[in-house]
């Protein structure tokens, strides 16, 4: 399989790096370009900052703690730069079982399989995206625009641990919000909500991890 949008989105942080890109820094970028172009134009959509829940009392504290460590074990592992992790490696040690199969590709770009542990926070069942330039990414699909929106707001909470410092906002427009931060290892973690491609009302969660360099 391609790289998927939900996997690139981790390529936002890239953004605000400025000086030269490492080979594998560059086809991240041209990965991301390429899903963006992708989805194609789509409509605008409401904010549901109006909600009056309480995104707390959804919270599974077991989830969120297995989310987390997720987090902080997989931006210690891409540490040491993304070539230093090839996708073998990442499919050995993050998928609780052997990835979907991509028929007639020897060496796909990514793929997909559920993670270890299996992980469900609110209620959304996360799937591991893994790509071959040093990306890990877990996605919910299939969401309300109420249910992405819940999810970011509680990761942004429940994951702001993993960070060395805060979140930084990258973009918050009607159909997408992205935020980055750096985590103490020096990968790069990226929280995310958009819209998914083909119109419609159905959004996507993102959370990803970019190794340096």
């Amino acid at each position: 399989m391609s790289l998927p949008r939900s996997l690139a989105v981790a390529l936002v942080g890239l953004g605000l790096t400025a000086g030269c890109a490492s080979r594998q820094t560059q086809a991240a970028r041209a990965a991301w370009n390429q899903a963006v172009r992708s989805d194609g134009p789509t409509t605008g959509r409401g904010d549901d900052r109006g909600d009056d829940r309480k995104t707390g009392d959804m919270a599974d504290p077991n989830a969120w703690r297995d989310l987390a460590s997720f987090t902080k074990d997989t931006a210690e592992l891409l540490s040491l730069g993304v070539s230093t992790v090839p996708l073998d490696t990442l499919v050995a040690r993050l998928c609780a079982e052997p990835p979907e199969a991509s028929p007639g590709v020897l060496a796909p770009d990514a793929v997909r399989c559920p993670p270890k542990p299996a992980m469900e926070p609110i209620g959304h069942t996360l799937t591991l995206e893994l790509g071959r330039h040093g990306t890990v990414g877990l996605v919910a699909t299939e969401l309300s625009s109420t249910e992405s929106l819940d999810l970011l707001t509680l990761a942004l909470k429940n994951l702001a641990g993993s960070c060395a410092g805060g979140w930084t906002k990258i973009t918050g427009i009607s159909t997408e919000e992205f935020h980055t931060c750096t985590a103490p290892s020096g990968s790069t973690v990226v929280l995310g909500r958009f819209l998914s491609a083909g119109g419609g009302e159905r959004w996507q969660f993102s959370l990803a991890v970019l190794g340096p360099g």
